[in-house]
């Protein structure tokens, strides 16, 4: 790993988001809330802010609006704060319910929402918490919302957008790195619930791939002509993410970031470079900051290929106890 990380270029001048709706969930804080930001002074109309903490939500509502930039570009944005516990289904589908109830067009959802914890914990479902958090309640928020990106689509003759915040961190998985492997017989979904696969330090990383592997796996299934689907990792950023360490760990994690962290607003440039600048290419794509790359060496290994499949069957049996899961989304 590079002492410095590379350096980003802002966002190109000239980009009106007006008249267009964006969901950003995790935007209560870090590169949630910067998102919101940058979309706001880019003249947005609504943006609804997903968060698990509606109270922290309200805050960074108020601190937004409030923001001399917002009060110059976008004085009459309308800026919503929505409930949404992604480490729960029924909490899932309530927000998409209430969103789909209020709005007749989506053009931008962000996928921002995630944790990286070193405890293991179940949520209430029996599934561990990174793979809920980071994965299958973002397939299902996508499932229940892609028809209105459809429509909005249709409506407007443009592409709308869903991009996923990854991290290149899904290289060191571990199953990526053969630390843990599938046992014969073992699903995917099980294998990651299971006690015997976690790995602390790995984990955040396992669910990241879990992640990619879907996106993978979706674009061989369905085109960006609609909806553009990509993922985009902003690298190191300066946010209260290591807050969550033990403190041997976080102290020196501190220091880390105090030397080689990207500013809130760098991450900004790099998801807003995802959800609007790049275009179809980007489809099923990963970007690291503003450039798509091929992701782990492992996705193409025999082992990856077989993992993406199962992922995939075992994704459509799981959530099609709870949603409608498209035609284009057959199993392979």
């Amino acid at each position: 790993m590079p002492i410095l990380q590379a350096s980003v270029t802002p966002l190109p001048g000239g980009i009106c988001l007006r008249g267009q709706t964006a969901i950003v969930t995790g935007a209560s804080n870090g590169i949630g809330t910067e998102i919101v930001l940058q979309l706001l002074e880019r003249e947005i109309s609504t943006v609804i802010l997903a968060v698990r903490n509606v109270a922290r939500g309200e805050a960074a509502r108020t601190a937004l609006l409030a923001r001399p930039s917002v009060k110059k570009a976008n004085p009459k944005a309308v800026l919503k704060v929505m409930e949404l516990e992604v480490e729960d289904y029924a909490s899932v589908q309530r927000f998409t319910k209430a969103f789909l109830a209020e709005h007749s067009e989506l053009h931008l959802l962000m996928l921002n929402a995630g944790i990286g914890v070193l405890k293991r914990d179940l949520v209430s479902n029996g599934h561990e918490k990174h793979i809920q958090v980071n994965y299958l309640s973002n397939v299902l928020i996508t499932l229940e919302l892609l028809p209105l990106l459809n429509a909005t689509a249709d409506k407007t003759g443009k592409p709308t957008r869903i991009t996923w915040t990854g991290s290149r961190m899904h290289n060191v998985s571990a199953l990526a790195k053969g630390k843990v492997p599938l046992k014969p017989g073992e699903s995917v979904l099980g294998h990651f619930d299971s006690e015997d696969s976690y790995v602390a330090f790995a984990r955040y990383a396992d669910s990241k791939l879990l992640c990619l592997l879907f996106l993978f796996e979706l674009r061989k299934h369905l085109n960006g002509d609609k909806v553009i689907q990509n993922s985009y990792c902003p690298g190191m950023v300066n946010t209260g993410m290591s807050d969550v360490l033990p403190i041997y760990l976080r102290l020196p994690m501190n220091l880390v970031k105090a030397i080689r962290a990207r500013s809130v607003e760098v991450a900004g440039w790099i998801a807003l470079n995802a959800a609007v600048v790049v275009g179809p290419e980007s489809h099923g794509q990963f970007l690291e900051d503003k450039n798509i790359v091929e992701g782990s060496p492992f996705i193409k290994t025999a082992e990856g290929q077989k993992v993406q499949k199962m992922l995939w069957n075992e994704t459509i049996d799981e959530l099609s106890k709870l949603t409608t899961i498209p035609g284009w989304m057959k199993k392979v």
